[in-house]
């Protein structure tokens, strides 16, 4: 059990390179489709350039927004989380939150952010006590300050 607590940064890890992958979709991928292509281009939903144009910005500007969580991810848990700094823990517990927030924006992701979202509560959890050990108390003393 302490060598998965002392490994689950990884687990975080894993998921700062998925969003990296995601961000790598939004900002090269998507609007590098060929706008004439009928199968994987933007003729299904319009032929208009300038609103091509702003679809392709929308894309870019939410991939560079994952690609700086991502970074954030990926450099928290391989250097702070990975000691077992407690300002690393609060810094990540934040992602849960994020996560959450969009399920509610957009529930048609919920199966695939469900997922990812147990990932970062397991590697959360599982070395709690790392980052926050119990404190003892002298029975014995009359003040018993921690």
């Amino acid at each position: 059990m302490l060598n998965l607590r002392r490994y689950s940064w990884l687990l975080l890890f894993t998921v700062g390179f998925g969003l990296a992958f995601y961000a790598y979709h939004n900002l090269v991928t998507i609007p590098g489709l060929d706008p004439a292509d009928p199968d994987q281009g933007w003729a299904w939903l319009t032929t208009d350039p300038e609103v091509i144009e702003y679809i392709k910005w929308w894309f870019r500007t939410l991939g560079f927004w994952v690609l700086a969580v991502a970074i954030m991810v990926i450099i928290v848990s391989s250097t702070g989380y990975r000691k077992g700094e407690r300002w690393a823990w609060y810094t990540l517990a934040y992602l849960p939150v994020h996560i959450f927030i969009h399920i509610l924006l957009w529930p048609w992701l919920a199966p695939v952010l469900v997922i990812i979202l147990l990932i970062v509560i397991a590697g959360l959890l599982l070395p709690f006590r790392i980052f926050f050990p119990r404190l003892e108390v002298d029975e014995g003393a009359d003040d018993q300050t921690l």
